[in-house]
């Protein structure tokens, strides 16, 4: 009897163990997380003059590029809940640095994505047997754009980005792949090329705004991905990444600007095994104006079911300062 109970107690304590280990990497998982944020809010003390050159007003969208480059830095989080299996939730943030080269027409820019996982699995395509926490850093991307067109109702901007491979391939990085929208950011081993074009259009409080991407993904016989998608092993594969955003911003009698936004993005394999079409249906809001700009919105996943069978919805929020242009 005395055996039994002391048995009992060690797995009592186990359990209890257990449960401090995985409280602790959600609290290592949540500061992550927050860390930049609570960087940038003290930033907010800094005084600048917004500037932005002659042309149609496009109020930035939370997915798609921006036609005019700026100088400044952009921060977001999401909070994607998941369908069960896996379970869990997804987080994904990216933190994003611009440079103004010329008049807003011409700039450079740095992406740093990250994806985490809270309490993830069991699921057999992740070959899980219990639930996991992880946080991934994913590829870097460098990129730069150019107005190749601008006029007072409309601007046209082509630009170049490369998606270097500098993502790890455990679980954050595999559940963010799943999720799609981001599937370049967070492949391994792979080099990713981007040529994009960007319409901008508007008139008075109402703007549209156009993209189209080709993701050309070298080395792709290098990807490791999980089986929920099967790239082939092609040396190269194909992505079109297209969408579009509809804004309103009423002259609402308000110290700063409101912009109520409606996002549609697409991304449509086309050299993949299995090939599928994503997507993703945004609403948001974003208040600010040209030196601090906050939007939240949420991300409804549409199709495919390659998508819709793993993630329900995506709640976010992004962050955008300026610094003199």
């Amino acid at each position: 009897m005395i055996k039994s109970n002391a048995q009992g107690e060690s797995f009592i304590n186990s359990i209890r163990r257990y449960g401090r280990m995985q409280a602790h990497k959600r609290g290592i998982l949540y500061f992550k997380t927050a860390v930049v944020f609570l960087v940038v809010l003290t930033v907010f003390c800094i005084s600048a003059n917004g500037v932005r050159a002659a042309g149609p007003m496009i109020p930035n969208s939370f997915f798609l590029e921006n036609p005019y480059s700026y100088t400044g830095f952009r921060a977001n989080v999401e909070v994607v809940d998941l369908d069960d299996p896996p379970g869990g939730v997804l987080i994904m943030n990216q933190y994003r640095v611009d440079i103004n080269i010329f008049n807003n027409f011409f700039g450079l820019y740095a992406k740093f994505p990250f994806a985490g996982v809270i309490d993830f699995g069991p699921d057999s395509e992740f070959n899980l047997t219990e639930k996991q926490d992880d946080y991934d850093f994913g590829n870097i991307g460098i990129g730069g754009k150019f107005a190749l067109l601008n006029l007072d109702y409309l601007i046209l901007t082509a630009g170049f980005e490369v998606i270097l491979p500098t993502a790890s391939d455990d679980l954050g990085a595999q559940a963010a792949q799943a999720y799609f929208r981001d599937f370049v950011y967070f492949i391994d081993e792979a080099i990713t090329l981007d040529p994009y074009l960007v319409l901008g259009v508007g008139s008075g409080m109402f703007a549209l705004q156009g993209n189209l991407d080709f993701d050309i993904i070298t080395n792709a016989d290098k990807i490791d991905t999980i089986g929920i998608i099967n790239t082939g092993g092609d040396d190269i594969e194909l992505i079109i990444e297209y969408g579009g955003t509809a804004s309103i911003t009423p002259p609402l009698n308000l110290p700063f600007s409101t912009t109520i936004l409606v996002e549609v993005l697409a991304e449509s394999t086309t050299t993949f095994d299995d090939n599928f079409t994503a997507v993703y249906v945004t609403p948001g809001l974003r208040f600010g104006g040209q030196i601090v700009s906050v939007g939240a919105g949420v991300q409804i996943p549409v199709a495919d079911n390659e998508v819709t069978d793993f993630a329900n919805v995506d709640f976010l929020f992004d962050l955008i300062i300026r610094f003199g242009s």
